[in-house]
């Protein structure tokens, strides 16, 4: 087995001791028996899956310190404390990085490779390095009529408009646009999320949501029988049921039926 995927594994193991969850109750939860993980089949063969699943489930980790052992386990939360002068000078650069950055993307030279993976997803694959996903985008509005055709490809695509995300890698799930409505997820803070704002989600698969969803950056959508909901899934409960809990102190949780959820989308990008 090659030494730096067999690093990577101890990596993830050490990961799950430090998080206090056993190693084999860990590997099953991001969705492969511990005996496969454990044997020689190369991770590049299960990256897409593992990987992601690691991603969403765990989305503080320190994909550094996983791939080279470098830095520390988690991404750092520390916040450096600036004066007016220097954060608007700071934020000056950023935005100037990312201007310079997104108008690649118009320059005629830049012709791109187009790529999809196994379910439907466009990449587009520009010659600087820069990659953007196409998705579907479904507003919060038209969810009754995207629950009548969700399992319809040809359909969806005649139903809805596409909008792209720019993003650092090609994965192999099943991914998602949306235009939010309402502000329970609105608070004010860095992480949340006003109302009209374009978000980009992977889908959960459902042989996961019994493990349970830990918190997440962005939180998660929910597509389920009555509505569709962009929250955060802060419990699942012994009688079948997921309490949806807003980050907005105005809007209440409130639980419900897994059974009669349709799709769950963890939110990873958010344009707004």
């Amino acid at each position: 087995m090659d030494k730096n995927i067999s690093l990577i594994k101890e990596r993830i193991l050490q990961f799950a001791e430090f998080k206090g969850v056993g190693k084999e109750k860990f590997i099953e939860n991001l969705g492969m028996t511990y005996g496969n993980f454990k044997g020689r089949q190369k991770l590049t063969s299960v990256n897409s899956d593992l990987l992601d699943t690691l991603l969403s489930k765990y989305p503080e980790i320190n994909m550094e310190w996983l791939i080279s052992g470098h830095g520390s386990m988690q991404k750092s939360t520390s916040i450096k404390n600036f004066n007016d002068e220097d954060r608007d000078f700071d934020f000056t650069i950023k935005l100037s990085d990312e201007i310079h950055s997104e108008a690649k993307l118009f320059d005629d030279n830049q012709e791109p490779e187009i790529l999809q993976n196994s379910n439907g997803n466009k990449y587009f694959v520009y010659p600087d390095g820069t990659i953007r996903i196409e998705v579907l985008k479904i507003p919060f509005q038209a969810y009754a009529s995207y629950v009548e055709c969700y399992h319809d490809e040809l359909v969806l695509k005649d139903e809805f408009s596409t909008m792209t995300f720019k993003v650092d890698h090609i994965g192999r799930g099943h991914y998602l646009g949306f235009e939010s409505v309402g502000d329970s997820m609105w608070n004010g803070g860095g992480y949340d999320t006003p109302s009209g704002a374009d978000m980009l989600g992977r889908e959960i698969g459902k042989h996961l949501w019994s493990n349970g969803f830990h918190s997440t950056k962005y939180g998660f959508v929910i597509i389920g029988k009555k509505g569709i909901w962009h929250k955060d899934i802060t419990e699942l409960k012994e009688n079948g049921k997921i309490t949806l809990s807003s980050r907005n102190p105005d809007s209440k949780s409130f639980d419900y039926p897994l059974n009669d959820v349709f799709q769950i989308f963890h939110v990873i990008k958010r344009s707004f």
